[in-house]
């Protein structure tokens, strides 16, 4: 297909978003289309080649540098966003279609294009304010934007003309409530492939499991306290890790050695392969994130045989549909012991449920999906479409 795409989002770490970027290169590349990342700063091409994909790079300047803007403080990082807001009108005759991944970059409705949301800053509901005179300097910055920035530099609102999805059926609600507008959801992609488990094997398996980015908010911290009660547990704690978060990663190391934890295994940006290793032995998948977005590696670990528990917010609702299975703070350490009482045949059951439940979250939904707004039918049911996809899955 003699088509030029671009896709706008940084490749140069791991995590949620870049992995729905990394499987829509693959989609992409299975019609021939090799797509243009624009950005500025250069993908990590082990990544990209890990996933198996290819693309090509395009740097696009911006009047702060992204790697800048990382080490910012999160008003500062707020504005220098504004500062960055390009206008993609100059690219209009270079691509036939735009995924776009960010909000700085603005195209006209007479743009082929799609944005992918997944949280702020179109859901104000996500936002996070420290309380008292340390967020301050934030909430000042919002009202500025929302009283004279918005009307220069626009980056943050949503264009009522534009084409947006959106990543969950929690954060589309929050969308609505926000905009007034029910946007079509795309869940995330999840590599459901090579994750058989054994009926029988939930006797040998051995780890309690947190696997994330490894961020504050997402409270690791509370899987490690899990551990400390049940060390009879294996307790892994895997995920990627920016630079910008190393201290935190450290102060995680550090809690577990001054609670002598010697069952604590620690993984920072581990392989795929390790991943997939390490799920396989896990019993319980643990997840404390409040109102994450949609969490992806839950979907995994299920695939995976792992018992999720999760909490009972945000995206994690959709997918662990068992109550059972999700908790609320004051009921964390409660619940778990529950679950320790369960039978191997009552998780099982459970585990089978869940199983044939995230199917609806594997890649090649998203892939077509996504894929059916580049071809020209976001139902996903032109004569054209099936042709390509049929063919882009049989190649496999």
């Amino acid at each position: 297909m003699n088509k030029k795409v671009a896709i706008v989002y940084r490749l140069d770490m791991p995590g949620g978003v870049q992995s729905c970027v990394f499987s829509l290169i693959k989609g992409l590349n299975r019609l021939y289309i090799i797509p243009d990342i624009l950005w500025d700063c250069e993908p990590d091409w082990s990544l990209l080649h890990e996933q198996g994909g290819r693309a090509a790079y395009r740097k696009v300047r911006f009047r702060v540098p992204q790697r800048m803007i990382d080490k910012m403080p999160n008003t500062l990082r707020y504005l220098a966003h504004i500062c960055n807001v390009i206008d993609a009108r100059k690219f209009r005759e270079e691509y036939n279609f735009f995924f776009i991944f960010s909000n700085g970059f603005v195209v006209s409705k007479d743009m082929p294009h799609l944005y992918y949301l997944s949280g702020p800053p179109l859901l104000p509901q996500l936002e996070t304010n420290s309380p008292g005179i340390k967020g301050l300097p934030t909430r000042f910055s919002r009202l500025l934007y929302k009283k004279a920035l918005n009307r220069i530099s626009p980056v943050y609102d949503y264009h009522r003309e534009l084409r947006y999805v959106i990543n969950s059926q929690y954060t589309a609600g929050l969308f609505q409530d926000a905009h007034g507008v029910r946007l079509p959801v795309v869940y995330p992609p999840i590599d459901l492939s090579g994750r058989d488990f054994a009926d029988d094997d939930l006797p040998k398996r051995d780890s309690i499991t947190f696997f994330s980015r490894i961020v504050d908010y997402k409270r690791p911290e509370m899987v490690l306290d899990l551990a400390r009660r049940h060390r009879q547990f294996r307790c892994v704690i895997m995920g990627g890790v920016a630079p910008i978060r190393r201290a935190y990663f450290e102060s995680l190391h550090k809690y577990a050695d001054e609670h002598s934890m010697k069952n604590v295994v620690f993984l920072d940006n581990p392989s795929s392969e390790r991943v997939r290793d390490e799920l396989a032995r896990t019993r319980f998948y643990v997840f404390p994130g409040i109102n994450e977005h949609f969490g992806m590696t839950t979907p995994e670990a299920i695939a995976s045989g792992a018992i999720p528990f999760v909490h009972d917010s945000g995206g994690q609702q959709e997918i662990v549909n068992n109550p059972e299975l999700r908790f609320v703070d004051k009921t964390f350490f409660d619940r778990f012991e529950s679950l320790l009482n369960r039978t191997d045949a009552e998780l099982q059951g459970a585990r089978t449920a869940l199983n044939k439940h995230v199917q609806t979250f594997s890649e090649a939904n998203y892939i077509k999906t996504m894929l059916s707004y580049f071809l020209g039918d976001a139902s996903g049911e032109t004569d054209t479409e099936k042709g390509v996809l049929h063919y882009a899955d049989d190649q496999g």
